[in-house]
């Protein structure tokens, strides 16, 4: 998983909360788009939750596919659509530690606070620092609000901030055919909408 680059925008929650609840229930009606949508948001978190506790891309691959197996099973379940996203990761942590108490011969956790405790013990580094799984959950957010900006600002904000190494203002000018000057100017007001569409 390569490091992205912060985009340092202070956003409210609330619109994707409502997206998610929303994509939920579009799922129970059996709607294969709203389940790709709901899979394609949040792969990246789940996937990073074994890989930080030391999975290999395999299994970690296997839990990620374990985790949406399990939402698909239990849709009609879920009490709050709106915090999907807490029960992915909570989901992702229960099969992960499960993975790794299998693979060192001892037993599963019996609750999340139990979970949570030995979790905390790992000696592998920051497996699930909480602070990383906010940065990824905001990650998720501005890539889905990016989706809903023309497509010149989603190539100049996504060419200088979710690029390794970022592009520079040459590169992107080149790609949309305008002189490196105006990049700065652009680059700030694509900022401006992507904001205005985070705290809406």
């Amino acid at each position: 998983m390569r490091k992205e680059k912060r985009i340092d925008i202070k956003f409210s929650a609330k619109k994707l909360e409502t997206s998610d609840a929303a994509l939920v229930k579009k799922c129970r009606r059996g709607d294969e788009i709203s389940w790709n949508a709901l899979v394609d948001r949040y792969q990246r978190l789940i996937f990073a939750v074994p890989r930080r506790a030391g999975l290999s891309e395999a299994q970690s691959a296997d839990i990620l596919q374990e985790v949406f197996l399990t939402l698909f099973e239990k849709l009609d379940e879920i009490e709050r659509p709106e915090k999907i996203r807490s029960w992915l990761v909570t989901t992702a942590k229960f099969k992960t530690w499960s993975a790794v108490r299998s693979e060192k011969g001892f037993y599963s956790a019996q609750t999340e606070e139990e979970m949570e405790f030995e979790m905390a013990s790992l000696k592998d580094e920051a497996p699930l620092a909480e602070e990383k799984l906010i940065e990824l959950e905001q990650q998720h957010q501005i890539r889905t609000a990016l989706k809903e900006l023309e497509e010149r600002c989603q190539k100049i904000l996504s060419m200088i901030y979710l690029t390794e190494p970022s592009a520079s203002y040459a590169e992107v000018a080149e790609a949309i055919g305008v002189g490196s000057t105006s990049i700065s100017p652009l680059r700030a007001r694509c900022l401006k909408k992507l904001e205005k569409i985070l705290t809406s």
